[in-house]
């Protein structure tokens, strides 16, 4: 399980919280992911119902789209209305969903791509370890939007954005960017680790016990007091410090999170 560190000034883009995706790769074409054709829209023609109809829900939906060979960017609940996005959505595809399902318990979009296509280029990431190369905090596929969600840092934007947009239809992407802000925790450190990833562990002003262990990567950035930077090996149990997190924290006893900028305090 995973939660975000307070970031003041996170610029945030994705699904919101009431939304459930079901991933439908089964019913996708995997595609080429650096394809160019033109922006997603929703549909809203008008269509001839028929009897004999079921109301839509998601496992149904899901049995028809595989049964039916429709390929589909995916589905997802909102609103208690199952939404379906379809790819290349034409009138014959909404006849055929309004002689299958109720009229009013779904809704059509149009959308660009594919599951599949956008899974493959999820995957691309991975297999060119671009998160490593690239500084990227993270990715997910934004069902509601029909894109890859991208978190980076802001002072690497520009590089992930040149890189990827190669390699992957610009069009597909949608970048969260984290600017720096305020820091993510203010604390005292009370143990230092060291080893291949060395990692600290601190106690926040007004807590009995430590709350984080912070460790560090690659690109961990660390400064004293007079703004110069130091190596790790210059922490030292009893310090004072500013944290910024790189924003994904795992739920432990202490919680355990990543450095992307330590400043020594006074």
């Amino acid at each position: 399980m995973e939660r975000r560190l307070n970031m003041s000034r996170l610029k945030i883009t994705g699904i919101g919280f009431g939304l459930i995706s079901l991933l439908l790769a089964g019913c996708a074409d995997p595609g080429d992911v650096t394809g160019k054709a033109s922006p997603a829209a929703s549909s809203s023609k008008a269509v001839s119902p028929s009897a004999g109809q079921i109301a839509a829900d998601p496992e149904k939906v899901q049995l028809f789209l595989t049964e039916e060979s429709i390929i589909n960017g995916d589905i997802y609940l909102e609103d208690n209305l199952v939404h379906i996005n379809i790819v290349g959505l034409d009138s014959g595809l909404e006849q055929r969903f309004a002689e299958k399902f109720t009229s009013g318990s779904y809704i059509l979009h149009d959308v660009k791509y594919s599951a599949g296509e956008l899974e493959a280029a999820q995957k691309l990431l991975a297999d060119k370890d671009l998160h490593n190369q690239l500084n990227l905090y993270g990715s997910w596929i934004d069902v509601k939007q029909n894109k890859l969600g991208i978190t980076v840092p802001d002072d690497y934007l520009e590089a992930a954005e040149q890189t990827l947009n190669k390699l992957i239809d610009p069009g597909m992407l949608r970048f969260e960017v984290q600017e720096l802000g305020e820091p993510s925790v203010t604390g005292t450190i009370v143990e230092v680790k060291s080893g291949t990833v060395g990692s600290i562990l601190i106690l926040e002003p007004g807590k009995e016990d430590p709350t984080y262990w912070f460790s560090f990567n690659d690109r961990s950035e660390l400064y004293d007091a007079d703004g110069q930077k130091i190596e790790s090996t210059g922490l030292k149990k009893g310090q004072q410090v500013h944290i910024w997190g790189t924003g994904t924290v795992l739920d432990s006893l202490p919680a355990q999170a990543t450095v992307r900028r330590i400043e020594l305090m006074e």
